[in-house]
């Protein structure tokens, strides 16, 4: 083995996050303590010259050197959150999956490999992927670029009953949201930014040019907090009553806030605490929603937990929409 190779061996072997000692360095390679000083040097100088953010420091309590990096490297914990998190949405098929854990896994070194795999065996062994197991990843990221370029572009669309249409559209974001992948685009045949499932884009290219003005740029931060279920809609502003889990209420609408809170008698007290009130209490919400159809969905699966004070219409649906339910079990 020549010096390159050499110089290399030891370079793999630190960034497997392996501590090095320099003797024991000396025996494997047949060279003296000194020869490997100097490949360590060099490898530090090329480091320095490439404005590299590593540097390989001796560990005294550890008996040998190891690479430090000065920008956070991604650790074991993180790895296993983000892996956990992915295959809760199942929003991936089980080749992209399995390719973007092998990925991320490969990140890290084989020791922190070799913590993680067997946390995660099992879930990846019975893994679900949703019923349209088509290939998102090259998708996701040609519609992303289209997005920088400010590009229009034409898409055959699968509507929700089969029906294919084609739709030029102007991609502003994409966001996931339970389960899936969503294209904001602007239509200017409906003058308004609409949601297109990615899944059901079944075909997509640049086509022409859609310009929009500076005050109708589109922020994705501002519509995630206001969103539900992925249904658009006018902006609103509900209040209702809730005698569930505070927290979760607050958790699954992100522009929401407490404007009261109820004694067991129904009595508001002016308190904006999104603590839990004692068994019987409730607190009063208010938030700011897109349209109505998506946060309808949400109040109505909380069952008599919840109770609509405003908008009128809001609270109107809801109820018809409880005596169509009740109209099914007669």
């Amino acid at each position: 083995m020549n010096t390159s190779e050499r110089r290399f061996s030891i370079y793999i072997q630190l960034l497997d996050n392996q501590i090095l000692n320099k003797s024991d360095l000396a025996n494997k390679y047949d060279v003296t303590p000194r020869a490997i000083q100097r490949d360590i040097s060099q490898i530090n100088s090329a480091f320095a010259d490439n404005a590299l953010p590593y540097t390989i420091q001796y560990e005294k309590s550890n008996g040998g050197y190891h690479l430090h990096s000065d920008q956070h490297v991604i650790n074991a914990q993180e790895i296993l959150a983000l892996i956990k998190i992915l295959l809760a949405s199942r929003a991936l098929n089980e080749d992209d999956l399995r390719n973007t854990i092998s990925g991320l896994l490969n990140l890290t070194p084989s020791s922190t490999r070799n913590e993680v795999s067997p946390l995660l065996q099992n879930e990846i062994f019975n893994y679900t992927p949703l019923q349209n197991q088509q290939p998102l990843l090259d998708k996701i990221w040609n519609l992303s670029k289209y997005i920088i370029q400010n590009r229009s572009v034409q898409i055959k669309y699968r509507r929700q009953h089969s029906e294919v249409v084609t739709r030029d559209v102007l991609p502003q974001a994409l966001i996931f949201s339970e389960y899936y992948f969503y294209l904001v685009s602007y239509n200017p045949d409906y003058k308004a930014s609409l949601l297109y499932r990615v899944d059901r884009i079944e075909d997509y290219h640049p086509n022409g040019r859609i310009e929009l003005g500076y005050q109708e740029r589109f922020e994705e931060g501002k519509f995630r907090q206001r969103i539900q279920f992925m249904y658009p809609g006018k902006l609103t502003h509900i209040r209702f009553q809730y005698w569930g889990i505070v927290e979760a209420a607050l958790d699954r609408i992100p522009t929401a806030k407490v404007f009261a809170r109820c004694n067991p008698n129904g009595d508001a007290i002016p308190d904006t605490s999104s603590d839990q009130p004692r068994k019987g209490g409730s607190v009063i919400i208010e938030a700011d929603t897109f349209g109505e159809r998506g946060i309808m969905m949400w109040l109505l699966s909380q069952g008599q937990n919840v109770k609509v004070l405003s908008p009128q219409s809001l609270a109107d649906n809801i109820k018809k929409e409880v005596q169509s339910i009740l109209k099914r079990y007669d």
